[in-house]
């Protein structure tokens, strides 16, 4: 009981309050962006008719296309500016956005074109946020405590994932599809409040004066330049595409396989984010790493068996145990990694590479979005599961293949 205390009390959230608040407005944040997933998705198989399942793949992939065309120079921004005024203004134009989409549905005047476009800005400002947020852990914390820090902050999407997803067709039942929007504004407004109370100086080092043009090829050049670090980067990518689909096969699956209703769309979410949450929040607590390209090999072979396993039942319970082990598999992975990166990047650098990381990892979903979506029309859900578990299980063998970057735990 004494070695539990002790780990409370020096896990990062205890001993560093600006990191706790960042931590607080982030949960908050992406409650309401798990409605708002919930809500877009449903909206749009309800509404787009016979070609709905298209559709929701075009709705995922201009949600993630900003990420693409402006990561890396938002990322460049970021390393230039004041984190936490970057983070502020990002949090005011979101929630600006969706009170606009809001807007919109409760006038009736939304339709797909107008959601297409409202959901590419507000996702536009996501990179900016993040690369801001992944240059600021090690400020907020220190170096000894930064690799728990980093799974603390993994667990953020998570375990707003399980809330969102547990509460989500409560709020849709309550307040509709527009009360989730609503609900979204508000949790961006709550991260901006956290993030103004952050006291951590957060601006720029000291350094020559340089160009901006000068900076973003800098953080190219480190990117690209180093063999290990992009090999495990576009590693992630290819796992990126046979593995982000699931985002919307699992509201195929219960739209049109278990012909269930928006609940058990919540209750499947929740299951996969409860997985990715728990693994994460244990490894919150975890002060070394060792091994670091054998717990990727398994998180990644782990992820493609459930999958694989996804294809051969249509039990709900059955489902609800493979996508929480699916779920951990991949929270787990992505602690590991972020931690490695956090850990071997210059801290001068970090807002730049996680830009061009995020950049290079989103800029497959698109087509993997519409390729499964054309897929699931075409054949059937159950063949997409099938082909991206198989892809998935190949790809495990490829993490132990390739360069590996020097990693002191």
């Amino acid at each position: 009981m004494q070695a539990i205390i002790y780990g409370i009390k020096a896990h990062p959230l205890a001993l560093f309050p600006d990191f706790r608040r960042l931590f607080a407005g982030r949960v908050i944040s992406a409650v309401g962006d798990k409605f708002f997933a919930i809500a877009i998705a449903w909206w749009v198989l309800t509404e787009a008719g016979s070609r709905s399942k298209l559709h929701l793949g075009l709705v995922m992939a201009v949600n993630v296309l900003p990420v693409v065309v402006f990561g890396p120079l938002l990322g460049t921004l970021s390393d230039r500016s004041d984190k936490r005024r970057v983070m502020l203004a990002a949090d005011a134009a979101r929630a600006l956005l969706v009170l606009a989409l809001a807007a919109l549905l409760w006038s009736g005047r939304l339709n797909l074109y107008w959601l297409y476009s409202v959901c590419f800005l507000i996702s536009g400002f996501g990179p900016l946020f993040e690369s801001a947020v992944a240059a600021s852990i090690l400020r907020l914390t220190s170096p000894e405590k930064m690799p728990q820090a980093v799974a603390a902050d993994s667990s953020v999407v998570q375990l707003s994932n399980v809330i969102g997803s547990a509460l989500g067709s409560v709020l849709m039942a309550v307040a509709g599809v527009a009360g989730a929007f609503a609900f979204n504004a508000a949790g961006y407004l709550a991260s901006f409040a956290a993030v103004m109370g952050i006291k951590t100086g957060l601006r720029p080092e000291d350094r020559p004066e340089s160009s901006f043009l000068r900076e973003f090829r800098e953080g190219l050049a480190y990117t690209f330049g180093n063999r290990p670090l992009l090999s495990l980067i576009l590693s992630f990518a290819a796992f990126n595409f046979f593995v982000s689909p699931i985002l919307i096969l699992i509201p195929m699956i219960v739209k049109f396989t278990l012909k269930e209703s928006v609940t058990w769309l919540a209750i499947f979410e929740a299951f996969f984010a409860l997985g990715s949450a728990a693994l994460a929040v244990g490894l919150s607590f975890k002060k070394k790493y060792s091994g670091i390209y054998g717990w990727l090999f398994a998180s990644v072979g782990l992820v493609g068996l459930a999958f694989g396993g996804l294809y051969f039942t249509a039990n709900k319970y059955a489902v609800c145990a493979l996508l929480f082990a699916a779920g951990a598999a991949l929270g787990g992975g992505n602690t590991i990694a972020i931690t490695l990166f956090q850990a071997t990047v210059p801290d001068a650098m970090k807002g730049r590479f996680f830009s061009v990381l995020t950049t290079l990892a989103y800029a497959v979903m698109p087509l993997a979005f519409m390729t499964n979506g054309l897929l699931a029309e075409k054949f059937s859900v159950g063949f997409c599961l099938a082909l991206n578990a198989a892809a998935v299980l190949a790809l495990s063998f490829v993490v132990l293949a390739i360069p590996r970057v020097k990693f002191k735990s």
